[in-house]
């Protein structure tokens, strides 16, 4: 078999498509939500995971003013998990160190600074509407 070289091309074509701006809108769209969910899955997955749970938690406990311990717990469920939290928390907010930053962020002036990092944030106003 002998092979024939092929001719170079004597010219170039340059073909453009052009989106009006309703294929635009609905591109721009479609590229948004294959962005969240390229950052919604392996989220969910993180936080699905007892153990990737676990420090989450601890460093909200952190940044809630006390240590979440999690000590020889037989956690199965992020559930478990969060439900345990909830109780150490709810347990913190008995103790006299809480209710002294309580006072501290209730007495204070509007715009000062208080004793509780982050206090009146919208992500404070978050957790305590989610922790109480």
């Amino acid at each position: 078999m002998i092979k024939m070289p092929k001719p170079k091309p004597d010219q170039v074509i340059r073909h453009e498509i052009v989106f009006g701006r309703s294929e635009r809108e609905l591109i721009e769209g479609a590229l948004v939500a294959y962005q969240v969910n390229r950052i919604a899955t392996p989220t969910v997955a993180l936080l699905s995971d007892v153990s990737a749970m676990s420090i989450v938690l601890s460093a909200l406990g952190t940044y809630l003013g006390f240590k979440y311990s999690i000590g020889s717990l037989a956690i199965d469920t992020t559930q478990d998990l969060i439900n345990d939290f909830q109780n150490q928390y709810d347990a913190y907010k008995q103790t006299p160190e809480y209710q002294a930053t309580q006072t501290v962020v209730q007495g204070a002036a509007v715009g000062a600074v208080s004793g509780i990092p982050g206090a009146g944030l919208p992500l404070s106003l978050l957790l305590r509407q989610l922790f109480g």
